[in-house]
């Protein structure tokens, strides 16, 4: 296999003027009534933000293979039983024991947007004293997926596809399905549970997506859904967000939404009963207009909920038509609100920013100020986006059109926030700078940055590698990863050319205390369609090893990585 250095200065000029989409997050939706470029072989590159005079990547490898979308955009195949996979070029290490578990989309029939797809579950199994790997898939066991493979018909609305309105009368009870379920607490929203995995102790995973219903428990050995879960503790709310963060005394932190005339209920919850209690409400800034959030940062004693002025268009969720972004309206005129929650239910501040969009969060750690003395203040790093445009081009149409229009940019940024004075008293409301660059070329990246990961030994601490998909350009969705040394300022890129990565995970070696000790982990859809892991070390990307897998893997969004226990 080929390894190269890439010429940033080349992907700077590939990047200059081109607009464009991403590559992911999460569906919410409610009740109704089912291109082309040759393959290549692959050639993987590794490309250092420090490097200017080595040979230019060709673009004419960029972009993602039609075999490669067709598989990630097809029909997945279950294999319910574990199949044997092939570790065909490296080792693994002997260390690395356990299953990497993924969550995502694994039928897009009749569907329009990335978001829309019925929940499917992934599991890689690996042995690295045996150098060996099994893998397995299955459909999570939804309400929404059961009906649609039944009948051929969708159920309920997704994220951007609504259910077809058949017959005279279609489309007047499509409007009452949609009303219900606003009427309803969220129970008659999709349960189609297919953006994140959270371990939980016993040995259970939380499936979750962004509706009061799509929160599954399942079994991580088998991926037999087990339970569909519905909260009984009387918080109201009819979404959530997917994306549960871990406190430090190891239980999860999320908030819960009621649409309209409501707010955010933030809470804390037993990973054990999942029994939730509320800490914080904050009240919506236009009770008819709420935002859409989903994801947020963590520290070691706060929560921090970025709110960009996209708006959720209850008329359009309701009737179905579209807006300038799906169901939203994009307002940079009100900016961004960032609250800032005590963990311990103590008080919220409320911060103001300019207006920005993002979907998902790297670390956030609480130090020293840098600008008042005996001061501290809170570091939020995350994908920053201009505008909520990538939401348009995560369309199925876009994203499986060749070429296609260039992804839209984001970059890795992070947003300072004062915490305490020198007395030691909450510091806010405050106007906020605009979230400052991390890296010195961001080019470096292909000008974009998703699916943020780091080690989790440091969540809520300083730290220094950041991992994330990113891109080479042109291209019209993410095609590379990469790692980022925000010690260093610079990036460096893995990229298969004509394949597409998924989120890394970064599994740490047991035990050991260095940051960068450990390997980032991938499922890739190569140029051919085949489906791959990736096994690549911490801090620089080299490939350790690939394990093929016996069935191909669709468009995943989020997983975890469970240890086996000795």
């Amino acid at each position: 296999m080929q390894t190269l250095p890439c010429n940033t200065s080349g992907l700077q000029r590939l990047n200059h003027g081109r607009r464009a989409s991403h590559a992911n997050l999460g569906p919410f939706a409610c009740r109704g009534h089912a291109p082309s470029a040759p393959p290549q072989q692959p050639r993987h590159v590794i490309a250092s933000a420090s490097v200017a005079t080595s040979p230019t990547v060709s673009s004419s490898g960029s972009y993602v293979t039609k075999e490669a979308r067709d598989a990630v955009f097809g029909v997945a195949k279950e294999q319910v039983s574990e199949a044997p996979a092939q570790v065909v070029s490296g080792r693994l290490p002997s260390w690395l024991r356990g299953s990497l578990l993924l969550n995502g989309c694994g039928d897009f029939r009749g569907m329009q947007h990335l978001f829309d797809g019925y929940a499917c579950l992934s599991r890689v199994r690996l042995d690295g004293q045996a150098n060996s790997a099994w893998a397995s898939q299955r459909f999570l066991d939804t309400d929404a997926y059961s009906a649609f493979r039944s009948t051929g018909r969708m159920k309920y609305r997704e994220f951007q596809t609504p259910v077809p309105a058949e017959g005279p009368l279609g489309r007047a009870a499509a409007v009452l399905d949609n009303t219900m379920a606003l009427m309803s607490k969220g129970r008659a929203f999709t349960d189609n549970a297919s953006v994140s995995l959270t371990s939980l102790p016993g040995g259970k995973l939380l499936a979750l997506s962004e509706t009061r219903s799509a929160s599954y428990l399942v079994d991580p050995d088998s991926l037999a859904t087990l339970q569909q879960l519905e909260p009984d503790d009387g918080l109201p709310g009819d979404l959530t967000t997917a994306h549960p963060k871990r406190t430090p005394d190891g239980g999860l932190v999320n908030f819960s939404r009621s649409l309209p005339f409501g707010g955010y209920h933030v809470y804390v919850q037993d990973p054990v009963s999942l029994k939730r209690k509320q800490i914080a409400f904050i009240r919506d800034r236009d009770p008819f207009a709420p935002c859409w959030v989903h994801d947020m940062a963590v520290t070691r004693s706060h929560l921090v909920v970025v709110e960009s002025p996209v708006f959720i268009n209850m008329q359009s969720l309701v009737l179905g038509e579209p807006r300038p972004y799906v169901f939203m309206d994009w307002r940079p005129e009100d900016g961004t609100r960032v609250h800032v929650i005590a963990l311990d239910g103590s008080g919220v501040v409320t911060h103001t920013a300019p207006a920005l969009f993002t979907f998902h969060f790297s670390n956030a750690f609480e130090r020293p100020s840098a600008s008042a003395p005996g001061a501290s203040e809170i570091c939020v790093d995350f994908s920053v986006y201009d505008d909520p445009t990538v939401l348009n081009d995560l369309s199925l149409k876009q994203m499986m059109a060749m070429p296609g229009q260039d992804i839209s940019p984001s970059r890795l940024r992070r947003l300072t926030i004062p915490l305490r004075d020198a007395g030691g008293k909450p510091v806010g409301p405050s106007r906020l700078a605009a979230p400052a660059p991390l890296l010195r070329d961001e080019s470096a990246y292909g000008n974009f940055v998703e699916f943020p990961a780091f080690n989790p030994k440091f969540i809520g601490l300083p730290y220094r590698y950041c991992y994330s998909t990113a891109a080479v350009r042109p291209t019209n969705m993410g095609n590379a990863l990469a790692v980022h040394d925000l010690q260093e300022g610079v990036s460096r890129l893995w990229h298969s050319p004509g394949g597409m990565p998924a989120e890394p995970c970064f599994v740490p070696r047991p035990g050991s205390s260095d940051e960068a000790d450990g390997v980032v982990l991938a499922a890739v859809v190569g140029a051919d369609g085949g489906s791959s892991v990736v096994v690549l070390e911490g801090g620089s990307l080299r490939e350790l090893a690939r394990v093929q897998l016996p069935v191909t893997v669709p468009y995943r969004f989020h997983g975890t990585f469970v240890q086996q226990q000795q």
